[in-house]
């Protein structure tokens, strides 16, 4: 198959077996790989009500078909299992290098099922795998633990989790170099299976249908789209602070205030005085990630802290020492901890403590407090085994369930629905809980449109048509997401399907692309619906729901329930039961019970 390796690396941890599962081309047709593969593959071999750090959870790390090639931006792999957070569907991006080595070592996929007795790493080179003893591993932190195992050959790529994952702390991440994916506590579900690490290595090209016509409109798009993000490239994701903050759309003590008055201490420019150099993915004209070093300390060209991480720890906590931020971020990567849910999570410890609901001896504005925080959460040391749990948890034990700001367990990212009316239906109706990512309305209505497949920006604080644009988001970063291909690569639709048609030899269009997309958001909502979710979850935090005193949006607030009116119909979805209606379903070429 072109633009496959044509099988799924499956390792079952409890036998210590291996085998392989092809890639079945009609499966691959319809939603093209990446999450949307993942979406539909496990549907069909994960129980929806098994314990998320059980056996039966599984873990499958995914590429797609342009993973490994010229294609811009297309560098990421993704994580799918149960989120132990949640409860639901867990899905978690990185960049690096990871994915494009994983296409090299021979395989489009990488299933880990069962629960291994003792500490091991998957190791995979040219198609052939085995699994490895890795005692000495357990305890290492992830940057000690890519050192020790890429001695023999530097070419390797690890994917690891640190003391988060091995100590089951519910936000925990996995980290390939320091590249994170973060969210839904998958690194825990990695440590519940003892596994370590999977390394990967190999020189096996990818078969692709065209090979000179796509390497060509790949290197032109390319060429294009680095022009296109000067400004990402030059500023990084810290660009958004400043945005942010013109917007009201950046978390200041817990998404209750609007002024920060020492912004400009933590912004790009901030970061920009102790840029040491860039970092960019495979094919990444852009490098967007940052590195750092810290004057008279040991923090010498480490990754710097990506927009979410600094308003997470900063503004979030209302702390303004950069170099404080710079070592938490590094702290949640050695640990493997993802930053938005650490951060959140703290924030809220730290309300509840102020208004007398709690006794944590935390006050805002206290980084060294934050960083002893971040060592016991990892370690599950006193009061960080209690925040290891997570926010919701953290509500429920103190009777305060009301002030948590999450979906579905996942607390909310750094963008306020109160700045962006859209991103109300985003959170609400993602299949990972609270996530930016499945729709990123805030930079549709700055602009950032694509008005060929109906994702029109308009007013950010009006509520009338935004569920089905929300939806048609939602569709077309699960296409990016079944490439896969980085958000940033803004790069045109069409442009986008001529690369996947050139590479796999099929003969895709503008309306298949939301199609791919809807197939895998609807799948995930299948298997949420089976998992125990109900319409009942879909609402948002009533802090949320609560005008920002003296803000620039006028004391606007989100009208939730006009949105998902607009959602469900669009989707064809029935809003009673919440789930998709046999039309539904059958446009999308899943007739299924």
């Amino acid at each position: 198959m072109n633009g496959y390796q044509g099988h799924i690396l499956a390792a079952d941890l409890s036998k210590d077996e291996i085998h392989s599962i092809p890639i079945d081309e009609n499966i691959a047709k319809a939603f093209v790989g990446g999450s949307g593969y993942a979406s539909y593959l496990l549907n069909y071999l994960l129980n929806p009500k098994s314990d998320p750090l059980g056996p039966e959870n599984m873990l499958l790390f995914m590429t797609g078909p342009l993973t490994g090639t010229l294609a811009p931006c297309t560098g990421r792999h993704v994580v799918c299992g149960k989120s132990p957070i949640t409860g639901l569907w867990g899905e978690s991006h990185a960049g690096g290098h990871f994915g494009a080595q994983m296409k090299a070592a021979g395989v489009d996929g990488i299933l880990i099922t069962g629960t291994s007795k003792k500490p091991v790493i998957l190791q995979i080179y040219n198609r052939d795998a085995e699994i490895l003893d890795a005692t000495d591993l357990w305890g290492m932190d992830t940057e000690e633990t890519q050192k020790h195992l890429k001695k023999e050959n530097k070419r390797s790529q690890v994917s690891c989790i640190g003391q988060a994952g091995e100590n089951l702390v519910k936000y925990a991440s996995i980290v390939n170099d320091e590249r994170v994916a973060a969210r839904c506590g998958l690194g825990a579900v990695m440590g519940s299976k003892k596994l370590k690490a999977i390394i990967v290595q190999g020189d096996l090209s990818t078969p692709l249908g065209t090979l000179d016509e796509f390497n060509a409109l790949a290197l032109s798009s390319s060429k294009i789209l680095g022009e296109a993000m000067s400004m990402l490239r030059d500023q990084g994701t810290a660009m958004y602070v400043d945005i942010g903050m013109m917007f009201n759309d950046i978390p200041i003590r817990y998404f209750q205030d609007v002024e920060f008055d020492d912004i400009d201490l933590i912004n790009a420019g901030a970061i920009g005085d102790i840029l040491t150099g860039r970092i960019a993915c495979h094919s990444c004209p852009i490098g967007c990630g940052r590195k750092v070093s810290i004057p008279d300390s040991p923090l010498e060209n480490i990754a710097g802290p990506e927009y979410q991480t600094i308003a997470a720890f900063g503004t979030n906590l209302l702390i303004s020492d950069l170099k404080k931020i710079v070592l938490m971020n590094r702290l949640c990567n050695q640990y493997g901890m993802d930053t938005i849910s650490c951060g959140s999570t703290i924030a809220l410890a730290t309300q509840l403590s102020k208004i007398g609901k709690a006794n944590y001896d935390l006050q805002w504005d206290d980084a060294d407090r934050v960083i002893e925080l971040i060592h016991h959460i990892a370690q599950r040391k006193g009061i960080g085994d209690i925040l290891a749990e997570g926010s919701l948890a953290l509500g429920k034990k103190h009777d305060a369930e009301n002030m948590v700001l999450h979906v579905n367990g996942l607390e909310i990212p750094n963008h306020d629905p109160r700045a962006f009316s859209g991103m109300a239906t985003v959170y609400v109706m993602a299949s990972r809980g609270a996530t930016h990512l499945e729709g990123d309305m805030y930079s549709v209505d700055m602009g950032a449109d694509v008005r060929e497949l109906g994702i029109t920006s308009g007013d950010r604080l009006e509520n009338h048509g935004k569920g089905s644009i929300a939806a048609r988001a939602q569709d077309f970063r699960a296409f990016f997401d079944s490439v896969i291909m980085c958000h940033f690569a803004i790069v045109p639709p069409q442009k986008i399907i001529d690369l996947l048609n050139l590479a796999i030899g099929q003969s895709y269009t503008l309306e298949d692309l939301l199609k791919i997309g809807a197939r895998s958001v609807t799948m995930k909502r299948i298997f949420n619906l089976r998992a125990g979710l109900t319409p009942q979850n879909e609402k948002l935090p009533q802090a949320l729901l609560t005008p920002q005193a003296d803000s620039v949006t006028d004391d606007f607030i989100p009208d939730l329930d006009l949105q998902l009116e607009d959602y469900y119909k669009y989707r064809k979805w029935d809003q009673l039961t919440g789930r998709p209606t046999k039309e539904a379903l059958h446009e999308l070429g899943l007739d299924i019970n």
